[in-house]
């Protein structure tokens, strides 16, 4: 048996003793194609699903060069991606040189697959650390097939190893257009990117920003996530295409409704433990989670409190936080 019908397998026999989830995204087919927006010269956006917060599917994009085309988002299954390339192709017929993946997440990588098999190289962060993963791939791929459905998952294997590995800020050049890949640190997750297009000041930003404001810093920090928000800030982007979610009219409105719920989160957290109040108590006036959605907003609100409150509790101890 091959890895890949080893892994449906595996992912088969744990989904039938999890209970049932309704799926988080729109349909596709394989005759799907999604919407697009153009958003500069040669710059497009693969518009995901709006009003579903994170649990809508994410939005993904490319950039189309006299070189080649540079797509951004590995979306969450093989269905999906290979719905964004009919999509690409409605545009361009230029072949795919990269696919540049937000983070390690399954909804940003798990379509991954489809683009290599295309042609296209993966530029990622070469930390692939993820909560979603540490009970093993099998699990993994188990835990999304309640997700996004087993259908979705024909043709899957990873591929979110780097070609190109990026740890900082690299810029991939093709027919004369500069495509900046920037790792800000460990904001969202330790294997964040962004892809920022100077000349058309177009920024795709992953979940660092979702349509929201409730980014998750369950496998990221909150610290850090401040600073990306200044880093943004200092980019000056006339576009932000967030993770998830809609594109905000006014990117300033987003990026600062984001750093004040992280803000009064973490202030909230720090004088919880300066208190001494116990996690319990300091999270009672937040929502409970939603069983079997855990990246809902309620979920999101509950997990990140759980999160900032380690933060500042390891701050105030004087312990380095190493996750």
């Amino acid at each position: 048996m091959s890895g890949v019908a080893f892994l449906c397998c595996a992912a088969m026999m744990a989904a039938a003793r999890l209970p049932a989830q309704s799926r988080a995204f729109s349909p596709t087919t394989e005759h799907t194609r999604y919407p697009v927006r153009r958003l500069g010269s040669h710059v497009y956006a693969v518009l995901g699903d709006s009003g579903k917060g994170v649990e809508g599917r994410p939005n993904a994009g490319f950039v189309d060069t006299p070189a080649g085309v540079v797509a951004v988002g590995g979306l969450a299954s093989p269905t999906q991606a290979r719905a964004v390339i009919r999509t690409i192709r409605t545009i361009t017929h230029r072949r795919l040189v990269w696919l540049v993946l937000y983070a390690h997440h399954p909804d940003m990588m798990f379509g991954a697959i489809e683009f290599k098999r295309a042609g296209a190289r993966i530029v990622a962060h070469p930390d692939r650390h993820v909560a979603a993963a540490e009970a093993g791939p099998d699990m993994e791929i188990a835990d999304w097939d309640r997700v996004v459905g087993l259908g979705e998952l024909v043709g899957f294997a990873f591929a979110d190893t780097p070609d190109r590995p990026v740890t900082g800020w690299d810029t991939l050049r093709l027919g004369g257009t500069d495509v900046v890949v920037i790792h800000p640190g460990q904001a969202h997750s330790a294997g964040d990117l962004m892809l920022w297009l100077p000349a058309d000041r177009v920024l795709f930003t992953g979940d660092i920003l979702v349509e929201d404001g409730v980014t998750m810093v369950v496998d990221g920090r909150s610290a850090v996530l401040l600073a990306t928000l200044d880093l943004i800030d200092s980019l000056r982007p006339r576009i932000v295409v967030p993770g998830h979610g809609r594109i905000p009219i006014d990117p300033e409105a987003l990026i600062r409704s984001t750093r004040d719920y992280i803000t009064a989160l973490r202030d909230s957290m720090q004088l919880a433990v300066r208190r001494g109040i116990s996690q319990q108590r300091a999270l009672a006036y937040l929502p409970p989670m939603d069983e079997l959605r855990p990246v809902s907003f309620n979920s999101r609100l509950r997990r990140n409190g759980v999160r900032v409150y380690l933060e500042m509790e390891h701050a105030y101890m004087g312990i380095e936080d190493r996750d």
